[in-house]
């Protein structure tokens, strides 16, 4: 009997460890499967995710991201779509952002505006899940530039209204007092002519900055470069005749076609042309020159003028930036309005002076004869 017993015994002993290792096995070939599964479906949602308009980067660790589309690796510079989280300011402020979501001090998860080490502005929001966090991220520079543009040009355009709105002010007050003499009513005549000018010059340079900056990209079409010089020199002929200033224009034969929006070409030669007029002397000139270079046409304004000197030549194209002396006529916004068209036709302003031995300035800039891919 006892043999029996101990039999039996032995028997249910093996019977347990194999039917544990079943089990063990079967619950092992599960995990497989269920990480399989979710191996498969992450693949598959990083698939679709991979060329959203939009950053996405899931995160294993403080230190270490498991996938980021390639969204995510543009804006933040990062050379692969999984690896260590990099040693730079917005990782130190992700680490932050995990720490107040861990502690239970954003349940929501958390927002945060920051700039890059590249300069471009992200926008990011921090979300919390079971296993992993999720970093979703939107590039908000051109947004932010457009309202940074705006803050500086009214800050800057309500500081410079204060000047000819205050002589206007002044010289009507003196106009209204009784028996002032003649002499002194046409000096205040002549201030208010010239202020409201400025005035109104100013305004419209900087409701056309306005456009440019809140417009979408401009349509860029064939420009005949050679015609729209002719004109711009034509319509601003006679103002530099009452100055005694010449005119000329050379261009290279046969000259290629251009891409570019023809009326804000037509204002960039119409304002460089402006400045040579208001800071040019009697006698001087000015030449509009238009060359054959790699991918496109250079275009140069130069004149004979006293020059520009050399600590204002960085300066010229801020807003409302005036180099020469306030009796001369301008907004300091004209410049500024050049740049910003030459940007959007992937171009931009280049300026030299000489104010010793022959003297001038001299103003360049290529536009291209294909489309630029702004």
């Amino acid at each position: 009997m006892l043999v029996l017993e101990l039999r039996a015994l032995l028997l249910g002993l093996l019977l347990a460890t194999v039917g544990a290792a079943l089990l063990a096995l079967w619950l092992d070939r599960r995990r497989v499967r269920r990480r399989a599964a979710e191996t498969f479906a992450d693949a598959a949602l990083y698939a679709v995710l991979e060329p959203a308009p939009f950053g996405w980067m899931v995160l294993e660790s403080a230190e270490r991201y498991v996938y980021a589309n390639e969204y995510a690796r543009r804006l933040l510079d990062l050379p692969a779509s999984s690896g260590p989280i990099p040693a730079v300011e917005w990782g130190f402020y992700l680490d932050d952002d995990r720490a107040d979501i861990r502690l239970g001090r954003a349940p929501e998860g958390r927002y945060r505006v920051l700039r890059l080490p590249s300069g471009k502005v992200a926008r990011w929001w921090l979300m919390s899940g079971q296993r992993w966090d999720y970093l979703f991220l939107l590039d908000v520079t051109a947004q932010y530039e457009a309202e940074e543009a705006r803050t500086h040009l009214f800050a800057g355009l309500s500081h410079e209204l204060r000047t000819p709105v205050g002589t206007i002010l002044t010289h009507l007050e003196i106009l209204r007092l009784p028996d002032i003499p003649e002499e002194t009513k046409r000096q205040s005549l002549r201030l208010l002519h010239a202020e409201t000018r400025r005035l109104a010059r100013m305004v419209n340079l900087m409701l056309e900055l306005g456009r440019l900056e809140t417009s979408p990209e401009i349509e860029l079409r064939p420009v005949d470069l050679l015609d729209l010089a002719e004109r711009a020199i034509s319509s601003l002929a006679a103002q530099a005749g009452e100055r005694r200033i010449r005119f000329s224009l050379e261009a290279d034969s046969p000259l290629p076609t251009v891409w570019g929006d023809a009326d804000r070409l037509m204002q960039v030669f119409l304002n460089l042309l402006d400045n040579v007029i208001k800071h040019c002397r009697p006698g001087d000139s000015a030449t509009v020159i238009l060359r054959r270079a790699d991918g496109g046409v250079l275009c140069v304004v130069r004149d004979t003028g006293p020059g520009i000197p050399a600590e204002h030549l960085p300066h010229l194209t801020r807003r409302f930036y005036r180099a020469a002396k306030q009796e001369v006529e301008g907004s300091g916004l004209g410049l500024a309005l050049v740049e910003e068209i030459l940007r959007r036709h992937g171009s931009r302003l280049e300026i030299s002076s000489r104010t010793e031995g022959e003297t001038g300035t001299c103003v360049q800039f290529i536009l291209p004869t294909v489309p630029p891919r702004l």
